[in-house]
């Protein structure tokens, strides 16, 4: 059954596929062992976040009156102090947001930005090669300008009903009077020690003293994290890019330089010009609901928009079934296809108009489904749509975009935020900064600015943001918001998020099930299909040869935090694969 099966959807990327299973050790996003027990929460407000604690502090927001925003602020903040591997304040992110009383939605963007003395060639050997992934991340060139505060100001500013300090009070308390790790938080530890931590003795000596974790029963403290908080509390998000505090990350950073001598450095101007970029949402109308998204410089909402309408061809109305393994082929097909386009196109907005519309003209999508159809083994590539009439473009690889953290939270009053947020690698850079841990953001951008003589569409520039995977979405039905969605997992977070969308507005699964249904993730020639969770058609795995090569199945470090408007109340759903939790009000 599963030579079978897999020989049928190795025909959707083009190349064959196999079940050879080991886990990478270097992939930050990969599940937690075993996994957790699905947590389930509802009622007129809900929180879903990836830990525990920033859960109980964002809930705690709501129940003293506070705003969806309010709360965001508290999980994110948190999440820098219990979850450093995912996310963090020198991070960046997007945030979708609904307004209930205006019935507005916005976009935020805060990604990083690469500062001005940045060069096209920065990650590039002597030689003018890419220089290795792990390598790259490690580098002072491949950190952005942090946009997580600026962000998070901008937001409260708008939507915020309690105090800026009061919301940053929980992670001030845990990083000064500590708490215990969690068990993630201590695997992902060795897993900083295995991608590379010799080039800084800052991060060594606070989350690794003597090489060794933190012990899980034993209080693990962050002071300068905490001194770096308070002072954000009392001065404003402003201070992290103009005055004392701002000073402070220049001086510590520019302490660094000796250490990389192709290093150029961070100017005042670097952070005191940064700004959030409000950007239109992308919406579009497809399976009897409106889906919005993130935009560009996000390639993931696009790729989730375009593989759903593929589907939507190629499945035909009826939408087939999870038990129907015709709908996961389908589905890696539609996956592959739309990362075609994505990693192509998709660039910052800033250098030039991205055709987002025309990748979705439904005209466009029945062209590709034919071919799909038509020619189920042909390698995918990307196509010419609609305004545009030649390939402007190198076609660049993959990059890798994996330390993540996704939370969706609703008050009382209906307003949502669908927020996903990024250092990039576990830990980042594994740089320390006044206590916080440095992004490797940089490294989204492709090494290589052009190929044979051609740019390359994500080339790295000054001033500009590097191609994400990041979609927070937010899903309406007839005008009303009815679900929030996002998750980590790098370049898989479209294909994490089509899957789940699909098991909910296709086929009509329960929430927990939709989240907890197995992953497919098609990549280039390599096929990605969980075994844990078991997929809904019976495989044995023992009788497949594992010298047949590629790929892999083994479980997706997805994080997928949603909420569904289920029978009159917000229901909401951490993924199993992590640590998350769901909490709601009465």
């Amino acid at each position: 059954m599963l030579r079978a099966l897999l020989l049928i959807l190795s025909l959707c990327i083009g190349g064959a596929v196999s079940a050879a299973a080991p886990v990478s050790r270097d992939d930050p996003e990969s599940a937690d062992p075993g996994g957790q027990t699905i947590s389930t929460a509802a009622g007129s407000g809900v929180v879903v976040t990836a830990n525990p604690l920033a859960s109980s502090a964002a809930l705690a927001m709501l129940q003293t009156g506070g705003s969806a925003v309010d709360a965001l602020v508290t999980a994110q903040a948190v999440l820098a102090v219990v979850e450093p591997q995912s996310s963090g304040l020198a991070g960046g992110g997007f945030l979708l947001h609904w307004d209930e009383q205006e019935h507005s939605l916005e976009v935020l963007d805060g990604r990083e930005v690469a500062p001005e003395r940045s060069r096209a060639d920065d990650l590039l050997d002597p030689s003018g090669k890419p220089r290795p992934w792990r390598e790259a991340t490690s580098l002072l060139n491949a950190i952005g300008i942090p946009g997580t505060i600026a962000l998070l100001w901008e937001a409260h500013q708008q939507h915020g009903r309690l105090p800026w300090s009061t919301t940053l009070q929980p992670a001030i308390r845990l990083a000064r009077d500590g708490f215990k790790p969690s068990p993630r938080l201590r695997r992902s530890l060795g897993m900083a020690k295995r991608i590379g931590i010799d080039h800084s003795p800052a991060f060594q000596a606070l989350y690794l003293p003597g090489g060794q974790a933190p012990p899980a029963n034993q209080l693990f403290r962050n002071p300068a994290l905490a001194r770096t908080l308070t002072t954000l509390a009392r001065e404003g998000g402003p201070s992290f890019y103009k005055g004392a505090l701002a000073q402070q990350i220049l001086n510590e950073i520019s302490a660094l330089q000796s250490d990389e001598p192709g290093f150029r450095g961070w100017t005042s101007a670097d952070l005191a010009t940064y700004a959030v970029v409000r950007r239109q949402p992308l919406c579009k109308q497809q399976l009897n609901h409106r889906l919005c998204t993130v935009p560009p410089p996000s390639s993931g909402g696009l790729a989730v928009l375009q593989t759903l309408s593929l589907l939507q061809e190629l499945n035909g109305p009826t939408g087939a079934s999870a038990s129907d393994p015709r709908s996961w082929q389908r589905l890696a097909q539609a996956q592959s296809w739309a990362d075609a386009d994505r990693l192509y196109w998709v660039r910052d907005p800033i250098d030039g108009a991205i055709p987002s519309r025309g990748l979705l003209d439904p005209a466009y999508i029945r062209a590709r489904a034919r071919t799909i159809q038509v020619s189920p083994a042909r390698r995918p590539t990307p196509g010419l749509p609609p305004g545009t009439t030649r390939y402007p473009f190198a076609l660049p690889k993959q990059g890798r975009e994996e330390g993540t953290s996704h939370l969706s939270i609703v008050d009382r009053q209906g307003n949502i935020a669908s927020y996903t947020s990024s250092v990039e690698t576990v830990f980042g850079s594994r740089h320390l900064i006044a206590g916080m841990v440095m992004n490797n953001q940089l490294t989204d951008f492709s090494f290589q600015p052009s190929i044979d003589g051609q740019p390359v569409a994500n080339r790295r520039w000054p001033g500009r943001r590097p191609v994400s995977s990041m979609a927070p979405m937010i899903v309406f039905k007839a005008g009303r918001p009815v679900l929030a969605i996002g998750s980590p997992g790098g370049r898989s977070i479209p294909h994490i998020l089509s899957r789940v969308l699909l098991a909910s507005l296709v086929w009509q699964e329960s929430p927990p099930r939709a989240v907890g249904l197995p992953h497919l993730s098609a990549r280039s020639t390599q096929l990605v299909l969980e075994k844990d969770p078991p997929l809904p058609w019976p495989i044995d795995i023992d009788r497949w040869d594992p010298d047949d090569q590629p790929r892999l199945i083994r479980r997706l470090g997805s994080g997928t935090a949603l909420l569904q408007w289920t029978d009159g109340r917000w229901y909401g759903v951490a993924d199993p694969r992590r640590e998350g939790t769901a909490l709601a009000l009465p």
